[in-house]
């Protein structure tokens, strides 16, 4: 009898234990994603790819992630994510860049086309970034800046073509700038984001005013109109900036590199260089070279089609829309046949005539001055004279404006006719807001 009792326990037991190992296969996690937009977020998926967790990996992500999703499709985990990215001002002028990584049974080809549907079902356009490979280095700085492995390993592909940027710079950024830092070849300091060749940052925000200019004779400053004049002429002379005032003279030094002279080869960047052909170069897609479509000279990010078709004046090339217009996509480069670039980050090539060179590099001989400039070493001096300004000021009661050469009166003032404008300089309206930014040339990396 107790030998049948115990027969049945194990019995039990083991029946146990196999509803339990059964549970556990099935809701192991055998996939991860993770997306990089400015909101940096880590998935888990189940062995029938469902939603096991999803994680927040900075404080953007947080505004995006405040719901369980665990047993959701894909597909429907980005219907909901969508609309947070956008309430949250993620998406811009319907745009989007994503870097992508995924590990696991997940195919991440398959999981890009999924996105941009989801995503073009809201008409956004996308650029996905497929990040293949990290490592253990991506991985630990990941941790320090709060972002995806993906996000710091397409960063160092950026950094490691120059000594003027960093990880620093561009780990916050979202993923449309460091982008267009890719592309374009500028950047700007961490505070500021990049727009065409500017770095801007925003220094206030104020209420939107009514009037869409001020009467004759007076100008707007934070929304109003003051009475403007001209500032008056003093007998003190003054210099522009870099100049010294020296003797009644405005005096400007500096020195450049000098040109170096060759017994053999031409002389760049410092050294006399010699190069050898062993190849012809041909046009690449840098970024996402599985994905672009090489077309013209540029390379055409993929969108999904929709019911077979493509919107707008998109094409239909291989099973895919695209944009072929001119400006559509980023200029391809060109690569040689042991995978050395030959385009620099201006887009400009190496090389004009396309072919590939192995080059080797010797100090010159001597040095000269291009110019008037006078050799000292490997520099050349030069000193630049400017005749002096007549110092303009402003009388009591007013204050100086346009470098000085205007004055205003903040006790006089007139109304502006009805209408919401923003007249301040470096100012845009959103909504009822008038936003005011600093703004400054973009930095070339």
């Amino acid at each position: 009898m107790k030998k049948k009792i115990i027969v049945s326990i194990i019995i039990c037991l083991i029946t146990i234990l196999g509803i339990i190992g059964y549970i556990f296969w099935n809701n192991r996690t055998v996939s991860t994603i993770t997306l990089d937009i400015n909101p940096s977020i880590e998935i888990s998926l189940d062995r029938n790819n469902k939603i096991k967790s999803v994680i927040a990996l900075n404080e953007s992500a947080n505004l995006v992630i405040s719901d369980d999703y665990k047993g959701l499709s894909i597909g429907a985990l980005f219907y909901v994510l969508i609309d947070k990215l956008i309430d949250n001002n993620f998406v811009e002028d319907n745009n989007v860049s994503v870097i992508l990584h995924t590990t696991g049974t997940i195919d991440s080809k398959e999981l890009s086309e999924t996105i941009e549907l989801e995503f073009g079902k809201k008409e956004i356009h996308t650029d996905i970034i497929i990040v293949d490979k990290v490592t253990n280095e991506d991985i630990k700085l990941a941790k320090e800046y709060n972002v995806s492995p993906a996000k710091i390993a397409y960063i160092k592909t950026i950094t490691g073509e120059s000594e003027n940027i960093d990880l620093n710079m561009l780990a916050n950024k979202s993923v449309g700038e460091i982008e267009k830092t890719k592309k374009t070849g500028k950047y700007c300091d961490e505070e500021y984001f990049l727009e065409n060749d500017w770095c801007l940052k925003e220094k206030e925000r104020i209420p939107a005013t009514n009037g869409e200019y001020c009467p004759s004779g007076y100008k707007e400053d934070k929304g109003k109109c003051y009475e403007v004049i001209d500032a008056i002429e003093t007998g003190k002379y003054i210099c522009n900036e870099g100049f010294v005032l020296i003797d009644n003279t405005c005096v400007h030094e500096e020195s450049y590199d000098a040109l170096g002279i060759c017994e053999k080869g031409e002389y760049k960047d410092g050294y006399c260089l010699t190069k050898e052909y062993y190849g012809d170069a041909k046009e690449y897609c840098r970024i996402t070279p599985s994905t672009d479509l090489l077309y013209n000279g540029r390379c055409l990010g993929r969108k999904p089609t929709i019911n077979g078709k493509c919107l707008g004046s998109d094409k239909l090339i291989g099973g895919y829309c695209y944009d072929t217009s001119p400006s559509s996509g980023y200029k391809a480069d060109w690569v040689c046949p042991d995978g050395k670039f030959i385009t620099n980050p201006d887009g400009s090539l190496m090389y004009e005539d396309k072919k590939c060179y192995n080059e080797s590099k010797v100090n010159p001989t001597s040095y000269y001055c291009e110019g008037e400039g006078i050799l000292d070493g490997k520099k050349c001096k030069t000193k630049t004279i400017e005749n002096p300004q007549k110092e303009k000021k402003c009388t009591s009661g007013y204050i100086s404006i346009e470098g000085g050469s205007r004055c205003i009166n903040l006790n006089k003032t007139k109304s502006k006719e009805n209408g919401l404008v923003c007249n301040q300089d470096n100012a845009r309206l959103k909504d009822n807001t008038c936003v005011i930014y600093d703004i400054k040339p973009a930095k070339n990396y």
